[in-house]
């Protein structure tokens, strides 16, 4: 058993602690504590030692902007089991720090063969303490989980344990200036490591400072509250050493009146904050956060993309760009931001030309799309991902100057974006004229790019297809880049705008599962027709855009008919039906999603729920059982499926015969069924066309941006004989 005390000197005595701090920011809390006069330091993983009397222990608490807590180990001991966790805990001379009616709380880090969970590690230190109490005085301390007058840690490693004092008391990130529940992820104790990191600072020379995507403006704050030499503990109203037995409260209000005094005049300093975001949300939560700080007037944020902004720039004064741009942790994300960094990155070359730049992020791809030279990078987490701080020297030596001359885009790239502008440009005409809001662009047309890309409005959908195994994954991964990066110039689509999904083969409830959580929907036109769609969160957006002519077809055929649409999705073809004066309608499929999804489609167009209805059923039984009869009937069933909701596997090219004939004894004499399938290798039925009249009319169902590819799918209309 060690117990840690401080040195003999009752009058000043010292205290070792042990300063936690974002892991890469160790250096920087150093250097901090040293301009502080506090220059008894060692090094840490994720921390300094610091041996300091108790002016320090204020002043670390009050002045450091990079610590994440403050502790004051005051034991160490091995165990071999639970019960001498117990006993070392009891053995340490609690009254030094603490009386019996102060409330404590007990962080438990670590587990070993003995403490097998941190729970149990902290309720056996808990009981020890509380019976070291009542030996002592025959009362027990409370436990007060948030806001204690005394936090204690656990720390257990191995076989030893050792106790703390959290003389902060909660981490000091929290400065008291951001609400709590903001939705930035960005720790102010890290924020303003990295702006010391990239140079920032009170005595920096630097007076310029843009956030070109500033979030809650944690960037713009902190380093505000450096240059006007504010102290980032004065928010703060609880602090860990309040309870502490040995804290001294006439110095530590001392120390607070004199760091209230140090506050210097923004004005004077001719200094200069600026930030921006697109997010309203962000801006809201910025300027509370700037509010609350004390800074109004101090910061600018405003709502807009930095590409739009006009900044207040003086090109003589030397300043610093920094931010933390989105990261794109998910594959769909990444490709879509690779236009934004390349933007970024112009940006910066062309408006601040001699700054420093820093940049957070965790994807290395994104980062390469800043075409200019990093001079370090700082290895950090942030909100749990490991990532890096690239700082940029924004100097002729460092900008590669021939990326810019090509606006970040390869050759590849560019070669993408000039059939993407060709393809556009042909379809241009008739776009216009028919008002077509959502088609395709772009379909593998040159096979090392195997993407599909539909237009929604202004938005770019995009589908990879599944490379073969032949293929190099990371020549794949560098060809997708260039498509993602070419869309945004080559079509004029904001990069945040274009959406990336991966396509391969699908089967049963898989088709249906989500992607995403966003219910990212939007409401589209089609002659006449509004349809909701999803770009986001399923694999199909909820509207086939190859079967528009097909849609078109239903909707002048069907008026005053009675309408079935089988294997519905969301019934779009029901919507065309009603929209085209059908007397009736019944959309018909196994999807919970796609049913509730026609239905709204439905609700959207103002038809009647009595005469337009939508149920959910398995078509094939449904057909079994049905006695309905009806004049128009679409049907376009998937190529395969063994969703557990089917009776049995659906099989478009063995089982289609069965499935026409079950429709064609639902078709009233006279009417027609339109029967469409995307199976490419599809082969009708040669004995259907004995039994029914069939037409062939998939040459008639492509539009423009389909012509190339007529393998999308086949297309019939069948009647009976001598109707």
């Amino acid at each position: 058993m060690s117990t840690i005390l401080p040195t003999t000197d009752a009058e000043n005595p010292l205290y070792d602690l042990e300063i936690t701090c974002p892991l890469g920011l160790e250096n920087v809390l150093e250097a901090e504590l040293h301009g502080e006069g506090l220059t008894n330091t060692r090094f840490g993983e994720g921390q300094i030692k610091l041996t300091t009397d108790l002016e320090g222990i204020y002043k670390v608490c009050l002045w450091s902007r990079v610590a994440t807590r403050v502790m004051l180990p005051i034991a160490n001991f091995k165990i071999d089991s639970a019960d001498e966790l117990y006993d070392g805990v009891k053995a340490i001379q609690w009254s030094d720090h603490m009386s019996a009616n102060d409330t404590i709380a007990i962080d438990c880090h670590g587990t070993n063969h003995h403490i097998r969970n941190t729970q149990f590690g902290a309720v056996r230190a808990k009981d020890a303490i509380a019976d070291y109490f009542v030996g002592l005085s025959g009362e027990r301390p409370n436990v007060q989980k948030e806001q204690p007058d005394v936090r204690i840690a656990l720390r257990i490693k191995r076989e030893v344990v050792t106790v703390s004092i959290d003389l902060s008391g909660e981490s000091m990130h929290r400065r008291g200036y951001r609400q709590q529940g903001s939705m930035a992820p960005l720790k102010e104790n890290l924020a303003a490591g990295l702006l010391l990191r990239a140079g920032w600072g009170r005595e920096c020379g630097l007076t310029q400072l843009i956030d070109p995507m500033c979030g809650s403006g944690t960037f713009l704050v902190e380093a505000a509250m450096m240059s006007l030499d504010m102290a980032p503990g004065l928010g703060r109203q609880y602090w860990g050493f309040k309870g502490w037995k040995q804290h001294d409260h006439r110095m530590w209000q001392q120390l607070m009146d004199f760091a209230k005094n140090r506050k210097k005049d923004p004005v004077e300093l001719g200094l200069r904050f600026q930030g921006t975001d697109r997010d309203q949300r962000a801006i809201a939560a910025s300027r509370e956060s700037i509010k609350r700080a004390g800074l109004v007037g101090v910061i600018d944020v405003t709502m807009i993309s930095f590409q739009e902004h006009e900044f207040d720039i003086n090109s003589e004064l030397p300043g610093l760009v920094i931010c933390n741009p989105p990261y794109g942790e998910r594959i769909g994300d990444e490709m879509a931001l690779i236009a934004l960094y390349g933007q970024l990155g112009e940006w910066v070359v062309n408006n601040v030309r001699g700054w420093q730049f820093m940049m957070l992020t965790s994807n290395e791809h994104l980062a390469r799309q800043i075409p200019v030279r990093p001079e370090k990078s700082t290895r950090v987490i942030n909100g749990g991902i490991e990532c890096r701080a690239y700082l940029f020297p924004l100097t002729a030596r460092n900008i590669k100057e021939d990326v810019v001359a090509q606006s970040a885009m390869t050759p590849g790239a560019q070669m993408f974006a000039n059939r993407l502008q060709k393809n556009a440009k042909k379809m241009r005409k008739w776009v216009e004229k028919n008002k077509i809001q959502c088609y395709r662009v772009y379909d593998a047309d040159m096979p090392e790019y195997a993407v599909a890309i539909d237009i929604y409005k202004d938005w770019a959908h995009v589908q990879e297809y599944q490379a073969p195994k032949s293929v190099d994954p990371e020549k794949a991964k560098q060809r997708l880049f260039e498509v993602m990066s070419a869309i945004p110039t080559a079509l004029n689509i904001a990069e945040s705008n274009v959406i990336l999904k991966q396509r391969q083969r699908q089967s049963g409830k898989e088709q249906y599962e989500k992607l995403d959580q966003s219910k990212h929907e939007m409401i589209v036109e089609e002659y006449g027709c509004d349809f909701i769609v999803n770009l986001k969160d399923y694999l199909d957006t909820g509207l086939f855009l190859d079967h528009r002519p097909v849609r078109k077809l239903i909707q002048d055929k069907a008026n005053g008919k009675r309408f079935l649409n089988l294997f519905c999705y969301t019934a779009t073809a029901s919507v065309h039906a009603g929209q085209g004066g059908a007397r009736s309608s019944l959309s018909v499929d196994m999807s919970n999603t796609y049913t509730d999804w026609a239905r709204r489609n439905i609700e959207l167009n103002e038809f009647s729920e009595l005469h337009h209805q939508v149920e959910r059923a398995d078509c094939i039984e449904w057909l079994k059982q049905s006695r309905d009869v009806f004049d128009l009937i679409f049907m376009d069933p998937p190529t395969f499926s063994n969703s557990k909701k089917m009776a049995d596997v659906l099989d478009i090219q063995r089982d289609h015969g069965e499935l026409l004939r079950l429709a064609m004894a639902r078709l009233a004499k006279g009417g027609e069924l339109i029967f469409s399938n995307n199976y490419r290798r599809f082969i009708l039925d040669a004995d259907l066309e004995q039994e029914f009249e069939v037409k062939n009319i998939t040459n008639e169902t492509f539009d423009p941006d389909f012509d190339r590819n007529s393998k999308i799918h086949q297309c019939y209309v069948i009647k009976h004989k001598n109707s």
